[in-house]
């Protein structure tokens, strides 16, 4: 487990090293390109005036470096991968240099706030969406004042357009799917209604302005959130992202895949379905408690993390019905099938286009670890066996949601082999199986604390607890006698 200055060690110079990569020649470019544009648009009097092409050159290298400053940990607790970073770099640059020309080019008739022609929420919702709602929240911030000090926006149309952006990066909080962007939508049209009222009272505007200025402000709206459900499905397939909105489509029992999973090998889907549960809970206490983890993630990387073993399903224990094929091999063979089945599903994963989070948590779930009972069962035979030959070929998890389900996955199958379980028994067999996990570096990688480990463990003794609870015992009866036709 990383601690804080782990995790924060080197990240200046690691930000700072992506200077010379493509996505930040890219945004270089298009940066630029938006700061010409920005010169080119000033009147000849601005023009003469060194001070403001100085101030625009300023300008654009401060929102050069937040989109630096982004791409690292610091602010968003996360890198982002280069698909992201074009996104990133295309939406900022693309904001500023659109509300310049919709500024310079269709100004509109006097009085109109060129913010209500330009959609700030779109902008904001796909960063909300595809890189979360704290930089979201802070691009609605920085995109207005930007394009303010460029001179596109005047006071008024600053403020909408802060409005409008501020409703968008908050109101897809809780959105699980693509309805809730319409929702947003109206949402975002009412909060650009509020915002032009203010800016008409503080205008003492003539009443006739009201309705055609409030009519495109719920226009502005509405369209924004047409157009982000337009732009989602293209933009999860290029960037392969991890977007609720398609994590809840995974989700769906009723997929093809996990359809096959629950025909060919119902005992691995009942598990996957416990493991879900567990991976889910345990993320939501960790979030409730003060950490990062997005339970949605975890509940679908655990639906998928056996999917291999669909190819050889009668040589897992939980599809075996009193006949242990194992039997008939010998260790290091039944070693090799068990191992298969983290590749296997690695590769079901890529054939599927899932994201690549939920394909690491496939990858990860069983990390470096040893199959132990195989292993020492060869070693009765050979001392000399070596110990890699019964590894698992994964590395160990590389996120929290990657860990809970490694975790979740060891205590489902283990606690089943307990004798009449209590949550005393189980909460000490939990912490056995914890321990062991941490000696032997399984959770190193990972950005779990000691801290969320406590809170794991709490979780899955409550929720197992209250699964194998005691039942009463009923007592055997007859079956009733027939009664004797009369």
């Amino acid at each position: 487990m990383k601690t804080k200055n782990e995790k924060n060690k080197y990240e200046f110079s690691f930000i700072f090293k992506k200077l010379q990569s493509g996505p930040g020649i890219f945004s270089f470019i298009l940066y630029c390109i938006a700061a010409f544009i920005i010169i080119a648009s000033l009147n000849t009097d601005s023009l003469n005036d060194p001070g403001n092409i100085i101030g625009v050159l300023f300008l654009v290298f401060l929102i050069y470096t937040l989109f630096i400053i982004l791409r690292g940990r610091i602010i968003i607790g996360r890198e982002l991968n280069n698909r992201e970073c074009y996104l990133l770099a295309s939406l900022t640059g693309s904001y500023i240099i659109g509300a310049v020309l919709v500024n310079n080019l269709s100004p509109g008739p006097e009085g109109f706030p060129v913010a209500l022609a330009f959609p700030t929420a779109l902008i904001i919702m796909l960063l909300a969406v595809f890189m979360g709602k704290r930089l979201a929240m802070i691009m609605s911030l920085a995109l207005p004042l930007g394009v303010y000090f460029s001179g596109a926006f005047d006071n008024h149309s600053y403020f909408i357009a802060l409005v409008s952006g501020a409703a968008a990066s908050a109101v897809l909080s809780k959105a699980q799917n693509r309805m809730s962007l319409i929702k947003a939508g109206l949402i975002i049209a009412i909060a650009n209604c509020f915002a032009v009222i203010v800016v008409l009272l503080i205008r003492q505007a003539n009443i006739y302005d009201y309705p055609v200025l409030l009519f495109w402000a719920a226009l502005n709206g509405i369209i924004c959130g047409m157009l982000t459900l337009g732009f989602l499905p293209p933009l999860e397939h290029a960037l392969n992202a991890v977007t609720p909105f398609r994590l809840m489509e995974l989700s769906d029992l009723n997929a093809p895949i996990l359809r096959k999973l629950f025909t060919t090998a119902p005992g691995t889907y009942t598990h996957s379905l416990m493991v879900a549960n567990l991976a889910e809970q345990a993320c939501q206490d960790i979030c409730y408690n003060g950490g990062s983890a997005n339970a949605l993630l975890a509940r679908v990387g655990a639906y998928y993390h056996d999917i291999g073993k669909m190819e050889n399903p009668d040589f897992f224990v939980e599809n075996q019905t009193g006949f242990n094929r194992h039997d008939e091999i010998n260790p290091r063979l039944s070693a090799t099938i068990i191992r298969s089945h983290v590749k296997l599903g690695v590769e079901k994963a890529h054939n599927l286009g899932l994201p690549k989070d939920v394909i690491s948590i496939i990858a990860e779930h069983h990390g470096n670890s040893v199959i132990s009972w195989f292993y020492n069962k060869a070693a009765e035979n050979d001392e000399t066996v070596n110990s890699e030959d019964f590894s698992y070929p994964g590395s160990p998890p590389r996120s929290i949601e990657s860990a809970v389900v490694m975790l979740a996955d060891i205590t489902e199958a283990a606690v089943r082999t307990l004798t009449k379980p209590t949550a005393t028994k189980i909460e000490k067999f939990i912490q056995q199986l914890f321990e062991a996990k941490v000696d032997h570096g399984q959770l190193s990688e990972s950005d779990l604390s000691f801290k969320d480990l406590e809170t794991i463990k709490k979780t899955f003794v409550r929720v197992l607890a209250g699964y194998y609870h005691a039942r009463i015992e009923y007592p055997n009866t007859k079956q009733p006698k027939e009664e004797k036709d009369e």
